[in-house]
């Protein structure tokens, strides 16, 4: 049994229970601690939305552990971030924030509520859209409901500067339409054979498809640098010489057995453990995102802008049938 199923499980026995708590417990930390905000840099923002999507080719490798960390780093780093969970019937990211939306998706899809009306605010300074069962319609969406949706979710563009999607593993239609239509995609991966071949064939289908998509890739679970810097080159090495495509390194993720008692906890590790060396990694990375971000903005010359709205049409576009 792997992580997500684990956490599948603990959460369901919680429910059953009555113990699952509600969204919106409260903008601080873990009690008596500070949110830590004024410890990072901020960055001048942009009116536009950075999207980027998170990928993984198989599940059990830490991708939403990922998102849902790098976000709250983000929003500490002065950014306002927002997380989609497009993992659509296998959705975790509500389970390691601790929190139940009442409304998902689906209820969008339905017309049930106004997209606004689903997003949950967090006490870790992040908003996030859930998502959950009977989102899979969205592949069947008829053009004036498709209309509908894009609509909606233009809504959001001047709520966030940062949109995580975080995609189900991997290389099914949703998740491939996710990585075509966000500004990059960050694929992880671990050590395990399994887990590099998977990410290796992700990176191959993605680069098959005429759509244009900087890829990034972080390792996570290592035990030192040095095994990080050669499974990162290992694919790196691959992509560019079988596929003619360059994957840029982005980082690694220590293995950290203070990740597994944050997800039993339901409590993001990056605050329950800020000091320990996943955190640390995370960290890291963040600020490389927020600094590219930085350079993207004060760039005069560069394309213009993509807003939500046409990241959501380049995603149904793909997910019309030929």
């Amino acid at each position: 049994m792997d992580q997500a199923e684990n956490l599948r499980e603990l959460v369901k026995n919680k429910r059953q229970e009555g113990q699952m708590p509600m969204p919106g417990a409260g903008a601080e930390g873990p009690e008596g601690e500070e949110d830590g905000r004024d410890e990072f840099p901020s960055f001048e923002k942009s009116a536009a939305t950075k999207v980027i999507a998170v990928a993984s080719g198989k599940g059990g490798v830490g991708k939403s552990n990922f998102t849902v960390n790098t976000a709250i780093e983000l929003s500490r780093m002065g950014n306002r971030v927002m997380i989609l969970d497009a993992d659509l019937g296998l959705a975790n990211v509500d389970i390691l924030l601790g929190i139940n939306p009442k409304y998902n998706l689906s209820h969008v899809i339905k017309e049930e509520k106004d997209i606004k009306d689903i997003i949950t605010e967090t006490e870790y300074g992040i908003k996030v859209i859930a998502s959950g069962s009977g989102v899979k319609e969205l592949v069947n969406l008829s053009n004036q409901q498709r209309a509908k949706f894009i609509e909606k979710i233009s809504e959001l563009e001047d709520m966030v500067d940062v949109l995580l999607i975080d995609t189900g593993a991997g290389i099914s239609k949703n998740t491939l339409s996710f990585m075509y239509a966000a500004d990059y995609s960050i694929v992880i991966t671990t050590p395990e054979p399994t887990a590099l071949m998977d990410a290796y064939g992700l990176i191959k289908v993605v680069s098959s498809n005429k759509s244009s998509v900087p890829l990034k890739l972080i390792v996570n679970m290592v035990n030192t640098k040095e095994e990080a810097k050669e499974i990162a080159s290992r694919v790196i090495l691959l992509s560019r010489r079988f596929l003619n495509i360059f994957v840029e390194p982005y980082g690694f993720i220590y293995r950290d057995k203070n990740v597994l008692t944050s997800v039993m906890t339901q409590k993001p590790f990056s605050v329950l453990f800020p000091d320990t060396k996943a955190t640390q990694c995370i960290k890291d990375i963040a600020g490389r995102m927020s600094l590219r971000m930085a350079k993207d903005n004060e760039k005069a010359d560069v394309k213009e802008p993509m807003n939500m709205g046409n990241v959501f049409k380049r995603v149904f576009e793909l997910f019309k049938q030929d």
